[in-house]
């Protein structure tokens, strides 16, 4: 068991340690237990909307007769503000799965002429026109 949660944070952090880490809150459910649904907090491994990403975190069954605390890992998509995750709970051994609201961040074109390369990542957020200027 140690050694699974181990490798688990060696992975993460690797993946993580190239992008910008990311998380979000929201609800779970776990698969052929006697869970119920619960309450969780993940990171994930990219900000970016619109993208595949690796989830870890903690979740909490306020419901459940037995175990209430489980560590979730999984692979999921997240679009502008949302995501949603496929996994397994490393601690109470079930399959789970899991959504929840997340701050997300978009690449958006800008003039290359402007001193950037054409590419720059700017926060979502309200704007004329669905693109904000460079800060």
């Amino acid at each position: 068991m140690k050694r699974t949660l181990l490798a688990s944070a060696f992975v993460i952090a690797a993946g993580t340690a190239q992008a910008e880490i990311g998380a979000f809150v929201g609800i779970t459910y776990a698969f052929g237990s006697n869970q119920g649904m619960g309450f969780t907090v993940q990171a994930t491994s990219s900000r970016k909307q619109d993208k595949a990403i690796v989830a870890a975190g903690v979740s909490f069954y306020p419901l459940a007769a037995g175990e209430k605390i489980g560590f979730p890992v999984g692979l999921g998509y997240q679009w502008k503000n949302g995501v949603a995750v496929i996994g397994y709970d490393l601690l109470i051994k079930k399959p789970v799965v899991s959504g929840g609201i997340t701050d997300t961040r978009r690449r958006t074109q800008t003039p290359a002429g402007e001193g950037g390369n054409g590419l720059e990542q700017v926060e979502d957020g309200p704007s004329e026109g669905g693109i904000m200027p460079p800060v």
